[in-house]
């Protein structure tokens, strides 16, 4: 009797052992914050028992009602890696789960009901383009007109003035290439051959063709270049311009820059804008300037005030005095200008 006790005993902790169940992994995880966008996420993971699960990420974007799998893979260094492509902002929520031997699903990190969310963040252009999206409503296309003189007057009293006109059309990217451009301008004046009562004064003319980018090497620093052709009085050349700004051209900054017309010759400045008062611009300016194709002096100079308004999403206004001399007291100029949004 004592022995078929001790048998009975026994037999509920056979029973016991025959159904233990499977082993399971322990998972470590810790959750990237977040992810830069237009690259993989890559998920780590470190396992005790690594064979005793078949260890599985699940995931989706953020409001994508279907689930994905992916599975983790052991890396030769030891830890468990899954990778998931590239998402879009705002992100992609994920828990990691197994399976072990027995085919039961085992929970380890995050739910379906309360998943783990991995942040997609925009790159900083992405970023300053949703920006400029935002500042210019959508419109992506400009045409501008300019027109501007500007007299120097003269110690006799001989003509010594230039007008100048442009129309150019701006597609903008808003990215690091921030703008291209194409435009024709004009150029006629004249100006004394010497400091003489009776100095002939020969008329002076460019007509040329140009294109030009806009490149945004940070947020607040840009440069334009242009380059094209040119006809003048003396025949064909060339033109080329650069224009260094630190700031934002819409708003306050300094902007240096050089201009070259063959024939008519160089024109630099420097420019300081302000915003003070939106949506109205303003802008002070010192420029030294040949045209058009002066050999009397190489010194003519003028200060420009310039102010510009939006009047609406499409459409700005802008106008302009000036006040400078070459050789004798100084005169005054002025111009106008406007653009057209699409």
């Amino acid at each position: 009797m004592k022995q078929l006790a001790i048998l009975l005993l026994f037999v509920p902790a056979l029973a016991f052992a025959d159904e233990a169940p499977a082993p399971h992994a322990l998972v470590i995880h810790v959750p990237p914050a977040a992810s830069p966008i237009g690259e993989p996420i890559t998920l780590e993971a470190m396992l005790d028992a690594p064979y005793a699960e078949g260890l599985t990420v699940t995931w989706h974007a953020i409001g994508e009602p279907a689930w994905h799998d992916a599975p983790f893979e052991r890396s030769s260094a030891g830890p468990w890696y899954a990778t998931l492509p590239p998402a879009a902002p705002p992100g992609v929520e994920y828990f990691i789960h197994g399976r072990d031997a027995a085919g039961v699903e085992v929970a380890h990190f995050a739910s379906a009901q309360a998943p783990q969310v991995i942040a997609v963040e925009p790159s900083l252009v992405d970023r300053l383009e949703d920006l400029d999206r935002a500042r210019e409503h959508g419109l992506r296309n400009q045409i501008s007109l300019d027109v501007m003189e500007h007299d120097f007057g003269n110690r006799y009293d001989l003509p010594d003035h230039f007008a100048r006109g442009e129309l150019t059309y701006t597609h903008e990217f808003w990215r690091v290439l921030h703008s291209i451009g194409f435009g024709f301008g004009d150029v006629t004046g004249r100006t004394p051959l010497m400091s003489a009562a009776d100095a002939e004064t020969p008329l002076h003319a460019s007509r040329y063709g140009f294109g030009e980018i806009r490149l945004r090497l940070h947020p607040s620093i840009f440069v334009d270049a242009r380059a094209g052709m040119a006809v003048s009085q003396d025949g064909f050349g060339g033109t080329v311009r650069g224009q260094l700004t630190f700031g934002k051209p819409w708003r306050s900054c300094v902007q240096v820059g050089i201009d070259y017309l063959a024939d008519l010759g160089p024109t630099a400045w420097v420019r300081l804008q302000w915003d003070t008062a939106p949506p109205v611009l303003m802008g002070a300016s010192v420029v030294r300037t040949d045209l058009p194709g002066a050999v009397l002096s190489r010194f003519g100079v003028y200060l420009a005030y310039d102010v510009a308004y939006r009047i609406t999403p499409r459409l700005s206004i802008k106008g302009q005095v000036s006040y400078g001399p070459r050789d004798g007291s100084a005169h005054v100029g002025g111009g106008v200008g406007t653009a057209l949004a699409f």
